[in-house]
């Protein structure tokens, strides 16, 4: 794809965007109502200066109650480059925007991937907004009450290069040292003379912890409403439960750092959709996962939702997290409580024990180590148990260690819960389960 057909994709994809924001009623929040903005896709302006018509990219026209002239505009130009931008082309937009609109203009640079963070510098000088837009990334829910906040580290993280990476937003802003996860928010700063209207954490509420034996418990009465009695869970008979619509896709697609999107979830439409997998495991897991959003109603602060392998290796509750950790880590243990149901899983396994007689000699229920007499039906047991849930072998590992019924006596001490996540994916290649 050529550079022409590169912008305006990201032309598109923006424009597409900003128009889905102003239908829903919420793009400029008490400021404008939506029927007074105007939002136009290369619209061309005159230029007395050059005596010819200006284009620009995308532009939000923002009228006053009456008035047939817009009062203010918000200039978007989209460089959907890999690298950073050069310090001329800002230059060359901002001063295209003075010739035409004078000082009734605010303008954003829209990004599709980070910059260095010596682009800070051009966006003060200039007074100018970064957004970085990622067509595939999360949608949060844009409200003026605020009911969940994105923290600023957060909105950083998506902009300006940094060396921990996550989870994408669709929607990210910078302008004068604030942070920004939505349009509304921007424009509202715009409007009010950039007072402290950004997304810092200090407004709204964090994403509330739930526990895992709440979690459990609304895992299990899914699993009661279908009728639920034994062997691998039927997640397609889940879905069709709750009503959410179950879509198989066979594209690869890869958010901005090259990473393989799993699957997503859209709350808005009730859908889930899962990409390719080269492994069925994994997929059962992504779906039981994207379920766990939808039962967790999750959908009170995010539109939409994608899923790539590191949220699946999120298994800890630190203090250091963010929201979306938390909600990853929620969607994680309803997954393992789905697929791998408390009652049967344990029954499950208590046949297993005695089949392979395994028994506790005072090391306890399940105990492991170097020792092949030790180690062979332990491994055994973890294959009898993946095949019958058809989740894998690493997983069912996890869930025993949640569960504290294995003492794990091998060499290489007791393996992390996210280590042995990431043990799934390394496993694929090597046919593994």
């Amino acid at each position: 794809m050529n550079s022409t057909a590169k912008g305006n994709s990201l032309e598109d994809a923006l424009c597409d965007y900003l128009i889905n924001q102003q239908e829903r009623g919420n793009l400029v929040y008490d400021l404008y109502p939506p029927e007074r903005c105007i939002i136009r896709k290369k619209p061309k302006y005159d230029c007395p200066e050059r005596r010819r018509p200006v284009e620009f990219d995308v532009v939000i026209e923002l009228y006053r109650e009456g008035r047939e002239a817009p009062h203010s505009y918000v200039v978007f130009e989209c460089k959907n480059y890999k690298s950073g931008i050069p310090e001329s082309r800002v230059t060359d937009f901002s001063d295209k925007m003075g010739r035409i609109f004078g000082h009734s203009v605010k303008g954003i640079l829209v990004v599709s991937s980070r910059l260095q963070s010596g682009a800070e510098n051009i966006a003060r000088s200039r007074s100018m907004g970064i957004v970085k837009f990622n067509e595939t990334g999360v949608d949060v829910v844009a409200d003026r009450r605020r009911p969940y906040a994105v923290e600023s580290a957060f909105v950083k993280s998506q902009i300006f290069d940094e060396k921990h990476r996550v989870k994408s937003l669709k929607f990210s802003a910078y302008f004068d040292g604030k942070f920004f996860s939505d349009i509304g928010q921007l424009l509202e700063c715009f409007e009010q003379g950039a007072e402290d209207k950004s997304s810092g954490g200090s407004e709204g509420v964090s994403v509330p912890y739930i526990s895992t034996d709440d979690i459990r418990a609304l895992a299990t009465e899914i699993l009661e409403g279908i009728g639920y009695k034994a062997g691998h869970v039927d997640l397609a008979e889940v879905c069709a439960a709750m009503s959410l619509e179950l879509k198989f896709s066979r594209k690869n697609i890869f958010d901005e750092d090259g990473t393989l999107i799993l699957g997503s979830a859209n709350f808005d439409r009730n859908s889930i959709e899962i990409n390719s997998h080269d492994n069925e495991f994994r997929e059962r897991f992504t779906i039981g996962h994207e379920i766990g959003h939808f039962c967790l109603r999750h959908g009170h602060y995010l539109r939409s939702e994608t899923v790539i392998e590191r949220d699946l290796l999120v298994d800890v509750e630190g203090a250091e997290n963010f929201n979306f950790t938390r909600l990853e880590l929620q969607a994680n243990l309803f997954a393992s409580e789905i697929i791998l149901p408390d009652q049967v899983f344990r029954l499950a396994v208590e046949v297993g024990r005695k089949r392979l007689e395994m028994r506790d000699i005072g090391f306890g229920y399940i105990y492991v180590d170097d020792k092949p007499w030790n180690y062979q039906p332990y491994n055994e047991l973890l294959f009898d148990l993946s095949q019958y849930f058809r989740v894998s072998k690493q997983a069912t590992e996890i869930r025993l260690k949640k569960l504290g019924i294995v003492n794990d006596q091998r060499r290489y001490g007791d393996t992390s819960s996210a280590n042995l996540i990431g043990e799934i994916f390394a496993n694929i290649q090597t046919g593994d389960r």
